[in-house]
């Protein structure tokens, strides 16, 4: 059994990891609560305390680990977004081929497996106050990249020209988006099995495949 300096130091090292760990771990319920919150009443009317009372902690507590609201709401719609596209890697890598992969991801995105309406609520709350915050704006437009950059690595397999690579990932993400924000608004006349069908039509159309 270490003695000593030894103990003591391997002792110190067991408590800061405990320590570090456990704040992850309120971070991650933080910010689970707040994207819980946003969906529930929007970006522009979620608080502090409203976190607070659902994570069941102090308004400085979150204070303490994100410093600001706005800088708390961009990191959940961050933290959102991530688990967004684990889930989505995992489900497209099942495919076989590009159009399969592809079919996938379009089918996934408008199922009810990843939650999806909180999900939309995000998005949308993130477009509309892209205009009026800088850090909600930054936090769109890498969300817009990384969209974009997962379509065109499934297409990027096809025997296309590179520009036909990244005007095909543009192109389908604006109408996914469109879509999802029918599909998200309650449109009657556009399900989520309709807006599938859709836009497997249009990648098929734009691929000619």
């Amino acid at each position: 059994m270490p003695r000593g300096r030894f103990a003591a130091e391997q002792d110190d090292g067991r408590r800061v990891a405990r320590a570090a760990s456990g704040t992850e771990d309120r971070r991650e319920q933080i910010l689970r609560a707040a994207a819980d919150v946003i969906g529930e009443r929007g970006f522009a009317d979620t608080r502090i305390a409203q976190i607070a009372d659902r994570v069941g902690v102090s308004g400085a507590t979150i204070i303490y680990h994100f410093r600001t609201l706005d800088r708390l709401l961009v990191e959940a719609l961050k933290h959102a977004e991530e688990q967004f596209y684990a889930s989505a890697e995992q489900v497209v890598a099942e495919g076989a081929t590009p159009e399969e992969r592809l079919r996938r991801l379009v089918e996934w995105v408008f199922s009810a497996e990843h939650g999806n309406r909180r999900l939309w609520a995000l998005w949308l709350d993130t477009w509309s106050q892209a205009t009026r915050h800088e850090e909600v704006a930054a936090a769109r437009a890498a969300q817009d990249e990384r969209w974009r950059g997962m379509i065109a690595d499934i297409v990027r397999e096809l025997p296309l020209e590179p520009g036909d690579v990244e005007r095909f990932s543009v192109g389908f993400g604006a109408f996914l988006d469109g879509l999802t924000i029918q599909v998200a608004l309650g449109d009657p006349s556009m399900t989520p099995g309709f807006a599938c069908e859709l836009a497997l039509s249009y990648a098929k159309a734009a691929l000619g495949r």
